[in-house]
């Protein structure tokens, strides 16, 4: 029996469409009818990953990445192929990690499930490399008609090297939002439900690189949309870590209670909570529904 084909950036069925993805899908993230053609295969893509590091253009981050765009493919007008740029692309591409099966499908999956409860979040695919494997692929919310947004991550705004990211809590990134963003209830209520959802999703990777305050073309100082959402637990399962910053002092056996209290030192009133979850909660059959349809096996 064959085994459906599906869209890399929908899950859903092709239906006798060419190719990885619908053509609507294709405009709607790539801005082009087919997909840029990704012209290189794993092996390239480490060595391309060398070649950056040497240049110091690497994205800041452990977890393999390049900083991708796309020009016209040789001898096709029309089409597209992606390039590797360095820090100024539209794309940052990450590669699967033999380390860890199947982690670009974990990543996007991750991705879609927020977007489903309605947290804002960068946009996202997955892509098919050319030896086959697939490899995730976001789109930059920093870059705007070729010019660079200001974004400042939790590191540089609470003044931590890098090294010590993960020590620090979620309550400190909650005094920084307040400090810094210019909708501060809003994003507080942001903070929460990502940290909500990283929990309820195994992740345990969200130290303070991973949250950031945008500067809009507007001059509007307000979280960024979420990104490098990862569900840890099913690439490290002996992992007993729920989060990766503690929130009411500690990282594991945590309770309602400790979001509970977390929502009062954020200033969030008992309605919003209990809003926030009643949205994730209510959402369960198709967040099941859309891991079953993802490129997991």
């Amino acid at each position: 029996m064959t085994e459906e084909r599906k869209c890399l950036y929908c899950y859903n069925p092709l239906e006798g469409e060419a190719g990885d993805f619908h053509e609507k899908c294709s405009r709607k993230f790539f801005g082009s009818k087919t997909p840029p053609l990704a012209e290189f295969g794993l092996k390239d893509i480490e060595a391309m990953a060398l070649q950056v590091l040497g240049r110091h253009e690497s994205v800041t981050g452990v977890q393999p990445k390049l900083s991708v765009d796309t020009e016209s493919a040789a001898g096709n007008k029309k089409g597209k192929r992606f390039t590797i740029v360095g820090l100024w692309g539209s794309y940052i591409l990450k590669p699967p990690v033999p380390k860890y099966p199947q982690m670009p499908e974990i990543e996007d999956l991750t991705m879609h499930l927020s977007e489903l409860l309605k947290i804002k979040t960068a946009e996202h695919s997955l892509i098919r490399i050319k030896s086959g494997e697939l490899a995730y692929i976001s789109k930059r919310f920093d870059r705007i008609k070729g010019q660079k947004l200001q974004m400042e991550d939790m590191a540089q705004l609470t003044e931590t090297l890098t090294e010590r990211k993960y020590k620090s809590s979620m309550e400190r990134i909650g005094k920084a939002v307040r400090k810094y963003s210019t909708n501060t209830q809003l994003d507080l209520l942001t903070l929460f439900e990502l940290t909500v959802f990283s929990f309820l999703t195994g992740n345990a990777d969200m130290h303070l690189k991973n949250f950031s305050l945008l500067r809009t073309e507007d001059d509007e100082i307000v979280f960024s949309p979420a990104y490098d959402l990862l569900s840890t637990k099913l690439l490290i399962p002996e992992d007993t870590e729920e989060l990766a910053l503690t929130l009411n002092g500690k990282k594991n056996n945590l309770k309602k209670k400790d979001f509970d209290d977390f929502a009062k030192k954020l200033q969030i009133n008992d309605k919003a909570r209990d809003n926030s979850y009643e949205n994730f909660f209510s959402r369960r059959q198709e967040m099941l529904k859309l891991v079953d349809k993802s490129f997991l096996t």
